[in-house]
């Protein structure tokens, strides 16, 4: 077999059975950081690439700057094979390259490839024989082919050969703690353009995760990756419509889901909340809507989805404003939680900034935000927002100039006990408040919406 035969993939299968592959991460976000730590844990030497310097400035000194990476574990990193360097030439000395930049949407909802576009103009730079290169950003089916099969080809580099070429969709659950690749069991799909390929990026990701699922092609590992966030997109906005509904009919939808959820078949259950947010959601079903569109197809659905789910920050901002204006409220309002969702530090896309600057427009009262979770990065992109210490709430009198506030998200470490006895009114858009549900007081404050 040609897979036995090769010499560039021998010599390559023994390094990563060694651990002794050298492995450069483009992207130290929150896919790229975790990798990195993940591969310095197996034992591999991993330059940690990024041109954000303030990034590599935290990493040098042992720190973190995502919550759920403490101190220690970059510490540790640092002190055993990890490097962060701003250095794109550190590819001349690596035998495997990931890519892990981001690939957001522009206003127009069409795929921003810039990142990966400004990555291939330095992976052209330094690429050589007897590299691996896996893209792990999510895109439309075809985007590894497309950006990296010419750049090979006008190099002349025989794909299975003289460098081997790979797909493998980021999974990373921000604040999830249960699973992760640190903890070597979030499964990982992957894929390569060739059997050579396949065989030896499989071996490389079986280092950091103890389920590795292959795919037939790099296409349908692509494709995959959008299918499960369109999945939970247009399931979200489908009980976000009927959240509407039973509001109006005098329903508790929260009730309903969970006498639903006691058949154990055929259901699953996903919760009303105030839209969609972090980087893959919001995201990731206008790559495909992009994708199909080339090839004659309308997505109906998916756009309807993505509608009802960009519509519930309008929603809710307009259920407080109404209730601020008619009841005459002349306190400040408070938000607790401003990430897109429950414990991580992650502010992108997040539907909470979108209702507060919508209410902002809507009422003269002061709003402000109580997170401790938002690190110094989503401070600065959220410029303009008010923040507010959980300790000063706690410790002053400053809690008494307000009498509403709006549960964003519903992060362990806010004290809900606290939070009913302290307002008059909670608008609630995560059922925060079900064990203290049986409390009549409680009940009485809440607003769902």
């Amino acid at each position: 077999m040609f897979f036995l035969k090769n010499n560039n993939i021998i010599n390559l299968t023994k390094k990563i059975k060694s651990n002794k592959a050298v492995i450069s991460i483009i992207g130290l976000g929150y896919v790229g950081l975790p990798l990195c730590l993940a591969f310095t844990k197996a034992n591999f030497k991993v330059f940690g690439i990024d041109n954000n310097l303030e990034r590599i400035k935290i990493l040098k000194k042992g720190n973190s700057y995502i919550s759920t990476i403490n101190n220690l574990q970059v510490k540790k990193a640092c002190n055993k094979k990890f490097l962060p360097t701003n250095n794109f030439r550190e590819i001349l000395n690596s035998d495997i390259v990931i890519i892990c930049v981001p690939t957001p949407i522009d206003a127009s909802k069409k795929p921003n490839m810039q990142y990966v576009q400004n990555v291939v103009i330095q992976i052209n730079k330094y690429v050589k024989k007897n590299q691996i290169i896996i893209l792990e950003c999510t895109s439309y089916p075809g985007t590894t082919e497309e950006f990296f099969l010419p750049m090979f080809k006008k190099k002349g580099l025989n794909i299975g050969k003289d460098i081997f070429l790979g797909y493998s969709p980021e999974r990373e659950d921000p604040g999830n703690l249960k699973h992760s690749i640190l903890r070597k069991n979030l499964p990982k799909v992957v894929s390569g353009y060739s059997k050579n390929c396949e065989k030896i990026i499989k071996k490389i990701y079986q280092k950091v995760s103890n389920k590795v699922y292959m795919c037939s092609n790099i296409r349908t590992a692509e494709f995959t990756k959008l299918l499960e966030n369109i999945y939970r997109s247009v399931n979200i906005g489908l009980i976000n419509e009927l959240h509407s509904v039973c509001k109006k009919m005098g329903i508790n939808t929260f009730e309903a889901l969970e006498a639903a959820k006691t058949k154990p078949f055929g259901f699953s259950a996903f919760y009303p909340g105030p839209g969609v947010g972090g980087h893959c959601i919001p995201v990731d079903p206008y790559y495909l809507t992009f994708k199909a569109k080339r090839h004659g197809v309308i997505t109906k659905f998916i756009k309807l989805a993505g509608q009802i789910n960009d519509e519930r920050p309008i929603e809710i901002s307009n259920t407080i404003a109404n209730y601020v204006r008619n009841k005459k409220i002349k306190k400040n309002i408070l938000f607790f939680g401003i990430t897109y969702k429950k414990n991580p530090d992650d502010v992108r896309e997040s539907p909470i900034t979108k209702i507060y600057r919508l209410l902002r427009k809507k009422i003269k009262n002061k709003i402000y935000v109580c997170d401790p979770l938002v690190n110094t990065y989503g401070l600065k992109t959220l410029k303009g927002i008010k923040f507010v210490k959980l300790k000063k709430l706690k410790n002053s009198n400053f809690i008494n100039s307000f009498e509403v506030c709006f549960i964003g998200a519903n992060h362990d470490i806010f004290d809900y006990n606290f939070i009913a006895n302290k307002f008059k009114v909670i608008f609630d858009s995560r059922n925060s408040f079900k064990k203290l549900k049986k409390n009549m007081n409680v009940l009485k404050k809440l607003k769902y919406i």
